[in-house]
């Protein structure tokens, strides 16, 4: 497999245009069923929440007594669908090997609430996390989070605003004074800002997604509760590129395929430029000729993501605020 390029930029001057995509193939096709490598503490429907059933998450913790890194996931399913079980076996499993334990995380979907609950929900697993961080073998100065398309936005959300006090925050969370900051963020193939995603996809040659993203029954609409289209007070919020800090703290791993038609790759190009603009550290991967989430990749993408949470958590990060 060849290795991943960092297709970045060194300046906000400079454009992304001149970046090569990167080529991550896999060696050969990821089997039906991956052993989990090692023992592990497995522990399933834990309630991080008392407000609904859907607020629970699973926790694969590696075998042993030192506090383990962990990364928290977060699945897509257009904010209506999905579950944490779909951590796929291989994905978790080659985690674990690495020595980091993986928190997959329900969260309440369209049908039961509407945006910005779900990112709350998140938020809330991450103070939940690191409040029992003793008692499930869990280092909570190391925590990083993982989302997969629509996961991810929720995972760019969790770690643009961490400990900010923003839309995406409730009083209502247990417990209010621990951190909900992470260390590291990995987003694939993520969604930023619903007011752009037809346009770009028009500029990326791609056919009319049905419904368009802007319409008033598309999933992005129907989740925030209002057409994306008209570009409403809750579109304008939503759009995490207007959450970007000055001097974001946690770096980003963006990886995006370039004939990924159901989410543009400008939306991660985007990201990346607002990162770096305002002082952050990003990586950007655009992986050539994969679509969204393309299977044919998944090892490969796997690996990159543990590469960077090799170099970004080699080293406890400093306490986060807790009071």
């Amino acid at each position: 497999m060849r290795m991943p390029t960092i297709c970045g930029v060194a300046a906000a001057a400079v454009v992304l245009a001149g970046c090569s995509p990167t080529e991550l193939v896999d060696p050969e096709p990821l089997p039906e069923t991956a052993p989990v490598p090692h023992a592990e503490d497995r522990r399933f429907d834990l309630d991080y929440a008392p407000g609904s059933p859907a607020q629970r998450l699973d926790l694969h913790v590696p075998a042993g007594t030192a506090p383990s890194p962990l990364v928290v996931y977060l699945h897509g399913g257009h904010w209506r669908d999905g579950d944490k079980s779909e951590v796929e076996r291989d994905v978790r499993g080659e985690l674990l090997k690495a020595g980091y334990a993986v928190a997959s995380v329900n969260y309440r979907l369209t049908a039961e609430a509407r945006w910005p609950a779900a990112v709350q929900d998140a938020k809330a697993a991450v103070r939940w996390l690191r409040a029992n961080a003793g008692e499930y073998h869990l280092d909570p100065h190391r925590f990083a989070v993982v989302g997969s398309s629509s996961g991810g936005y929720l995972a760019a959300a969790v770690a643009l605003t961490g400990d900010r006090g923003t839309i995406f925050d409730t009083s209502r969370a247990d417990p209010p004074r621990t951190s909900d900051a992470v260390q590291a963020a990995v987003l694939w193939s993520a969604p930023v800002d619903f007011g752009s995603l037809d346009r770009q996809a028009e500029a990326a040659g791609c056919p009319p997604a049905v419904p368009a993203h802007g319409a008033a029954d598309s999933a992005e609409s129907a989740w925030l509760g209002e057409p994306v289209g008209r570009g409403g007070r809750k579109a304008r919020a939503a759009n995490l590129l207007s959450h970007v800090p000055k001097r974001p703290k946690p770096p980003f791993l963006l990886l995006h395929g370039t004939a990924d038609c159901t989410v543009p790759p400008a939306q991660s190009q985007a990201l990346h430029r607002a990162l770096r603009r305002a002082g952050g550290t990003s990586t950007l991967t655009l992986v050539k000729g994969m679509d969204h989430l393309g299977t044919r990749y998944a090892k490969a993408r796997l690996r990159a993501t543990v590469d960077f949470l090799d170099r970004t958590l080699s080293r406890p990060a400093p306490q986060p605020h807790t009071s």
